[in-house]
């Protein structure tokens, strides 16, 4: 049954998607120990080009779909251990760190469509310091809306700005965790994160000021089992034209997405690994771990 609602939501969310994804804007709309930031920015207005991802290659623009229903609940005690970048990462978030400097949300119509307000913060996952993206707001129907955040290249990669051009790959491991039952359509509710989709993206800058929107990874994963959920997602700007970070000062960004879901679940990014075309990570010192 659950298998059988996830593909139907996964339809469903998925036919949301394509019918928000025709706009030249910025994007396609479709406690542990914290220190928080609640962050609501204003309406992005740059004027971008909106590019197609690449030809379907089997890491970078393909969604596995995984799921974990059948095996047994995991605890979170378990989760450091899926992360596959942590131990060599580019960046790691820290506690004491300004995240609305570096991150922030962004919409296409001043949050009025269905865009999500975030609060933005650092939250301690199993003893590991990650960024925390708490949703805020739900539609007419109940559902929580689409969240969607920007991570400032040229601050991560501030005063070495020349190493922005040889990014070939971006990494990012990420956690779900449930915060709200879900509940399938045989009344059954369970503390699981379910479904886990959306986009992944480079904004490099261009020579008009603007940014442009190259979507090259479309993920589509889902937990059912356990309260939380780890994935890995890749995307590479590398084998697209345009798509790849320029050597500047000027803004230019990673953003992710996650699509709308009926129930209340955060997600948390653990790090960020850049690499070069032969594989080598490119370090940010001033984020190191």
């Amino acid at each position: 049954m659950k298998k059988f609602l996830a593909c139907a939501l996964a339809l469903t969310l998925t036919s949301a998607m394509f019918a928000s994804c025709g706009s030249s804007d910025d994007s396609s709309s479709s406690k542990a120990e914290t220190t928080t930031t609640t962050t609501t920015a204003a309406t992005t207005t740059e004027a971008t080009t909106t590019t197609a991802a690449p030809e379907s290659t089997a890491d970078s623009t393909a969604a596995s779909g995984t799921e974990s229903e059948g095996e047994g609940a995991k605890d979170i005690s378990e989760m450091p251990a899926t992360l596959k970048n942590y131990e060599d990462a580019s960046v790691y978030f820290k506690k004491d760190m300004d995240i609305s400097s570096l991150v922030e949300p962004f919409s296409e119509n001043d949050f009025e469509d269905d865009e999500s307000h975030v609060n933005l913060s650092v939250e301690e996952l199993a003893g590991i310091p990650m960024l925390k993206v708490e949703v805020l707001d739900q539609d007419e129907y109940g559902d929580y809306k689409i969240p969607k955040i920007r991570i400032h290249m040229e601050k991560l990669f501030e005063g070495h700005e020349a190493d922005l051009e040889k990014i070939f790959t971006v990494k990012a491991d990420v956690v779900t965790k449930a915060v709200g039952e879900f509940t399938g359509d045989d009344g059954v509710s369970s503390l699981v994160p379910g479904n886990f989709m959306g986009a992944f993206v480079t904004q490099p800058a261009k020579d008009d000021g603007t940014n442009s929107w190259n979507q090259l990874y479309e993920f589509g994963e889902a937990e059912w089992t356990s309260e939380w959920g780890s994935y890995e997602l890749t995307m590479r700007p590398g084998i697209k034209d345009g798509a790849t970070f320029v050597n500047t000062t000027d803004p230019q960004f990673v953003s992710i997405m996650r699509w709308s879901i009926p129930n209340q679940a955060d997600f948390y990014i653990a790090d960020l690994r850049f690499e070069d075309e032969d594989g080598n990570v490119i370090a940010c010192a001033n984020f190191a771990k």
